[in-house]
């Protein structure tokens, strides 16, 4: 990496880390559980504008927030005809918008730059059960820092997946991002109670043995969990239709000096047969 491009990657983990540290005031610490885009609307027809709307919590509806400056490392969409840029501007609560170009999927993935945050022992202990990453606890365990606050960056890819004049060719494209998950089932011919299945890829090589939540927006919200395999499929018998929330995260010791570990968060929202808004 030359000088001039650590500066700027360092700028913009610092501009990062500064806005979501005002946000974790408001929103206690929502930054450590789930990240997502939600598309107006899932199903579309060719020509239509979409809106996307960023919502963060720890579980379905969360909470919708305005495009942060420095947020944004990357924001494109991915159809038949190719990849373009989902265009938008920081302070915005829709977050991006773009015009449907070809009939079947379009993807829209978004990546973060790094933000720091700190957690207290107990509230990283916590996080860290609720996202199945029991590795980390038994590393804290061995090096006695279980009592300690952890300090980590993290890094989200949140995609969603847009299926034009009601048909879904291209939906299981892998895009190749540092984190992915992608629709092994075909989304709309799907039937509740039978297995659908998604993959998780870190740059589209298989990620085994990590929790895939499954969430849908009902009272009380739907909350499903699986392990990939190694091949990095996760398997959900899901109960009902509807746009559901995809989502998982790894975690490693970090590179950066100034944290303990960094962290990579993966999301994907998509219409299953047929779907209505989370």
């Amino acid at each position: 990496m030359t000088g001039c491009t650590f500066r700027a990657a360092r700028k913009a983990i610092n501009a990062a880390s500064l806005f979501f540290a005002i946000f974790a005031l408001c929103y206690g610490n929502a930054f450590a559980h789930d990240f997502w885009i939600l598309p107006h609307d899932a199903m579309s027809k060719n020509g239509q504008k979409v809106i996307f709307e960023l919502r963060i919590g720890p579980g379905v509806p969360g909470k919708q927030t305005p495009r942060l400056p420095g947020l944004i490392a990357t924001f494109n969409a991915q159809d038949a005809l190719g990849q373009w840029k989902v265009e938008g501007h920081d302070g915005a609560l829709v977050i991006g918008h773009l015009k449907t170009r070809s009939p079947g999927a379009t993807i829209a993935s978004l990546t973060t730059n790094g933000a720091k945050i700190t957690l207290p022992a107990d509230e990283f202990e916590d996080y860290l059960k609720e996202e199945g990453l029991t590795k980390i606890i038994a590393a804290r365990k061995e090096n006695g820092d279980t009592n300690q606050p952890g300090v980590e960056i993290f890094y989200r890819c949140a995609k969603s997946l847009i299926l034009v004049d009601n048909q879904s060719k291209g939906y299981d494209k892998v895009l190749g991002l540092e984190h992915e998950l992608v629709p092994v089932t075909e989304p709309l011919s799907y039937k509740p109670g039978t297995p659908f299945v998604v993959k998780l890829l870190a740059s589209s090589k298989p990620l085994a043995g990590l929790q895939v939540k499954a969430e849908l927006n009902t009272t009380p919200p739907t909350i499903l969990r699986a392990t990939t395999d190694e091949k990095g499929l996760a398997s959900f018998n899901l109960p009902e239709k509807g746009e559901w929330l995809f989502s998982s995260v790894d975690m490693d010791v970090s590179p950066d000096e100034n944290a303990d570990w960094k962290s990579i968060w993966a999301s994907l929202t998509l219409p299953v047969a047929g779907g209505h808004s989370v």
